[in-house]
C-alpha cells in the first residue's frame, strides 16, 4: 500500500480534486495521473534539458538564430522519420 505525506493545503488540493473528478475514487485517480505523467512527462525533462543547453550555448557566447532554427528543423524532421 501507498502512504504519502502531504502538506494541508496540498493534501485538501487533492481531495478537492479526486472528489469533482473522480467521483471520490483515488484509485482512478492515480491511474489517471500516471497515464498522464506517461503520455507528457518526457516533454517536462526535454524543456529542462533545452533551457539547460540554451543557459550553457549563453555562457560560450551565443549562437545565431538561423543555427537554432535549422538544429530544430532537423530534429522535428528525424522526428517525424521516426514515428513513420
Amino acid at each position: 500500500m501507498l502512504s504519502v505525506e502531504l502538506p494541508k493545503p496540498i493534501e485538501k488540493q487533492l481531495r478537492e480534486v479526486v472528489q469533482k473528478n473522480y467521483r471520490g475514487d483515488l484509485q482512478v485517480a492515480i491511474v489517471a495521473f500516471l497515464k498522464l505523467q506517461q503520455k507528457y512527462g518526457w516533454k517536462e525533462q526535454f524543456l529542462k534539458d533545452v533551457e539547460a543547453i540554451r543557459e550553457e550555448v549563453r555562457q560560450r557566447g551565443g549562437i545565431k538564430a538561423k543555427a537554432i532554427d535549422d538544429a530544430v528543423k532537423k530534429y522535428r524532421k528525424s522526428i517525424g522519420k521516426s514515428r513513420a
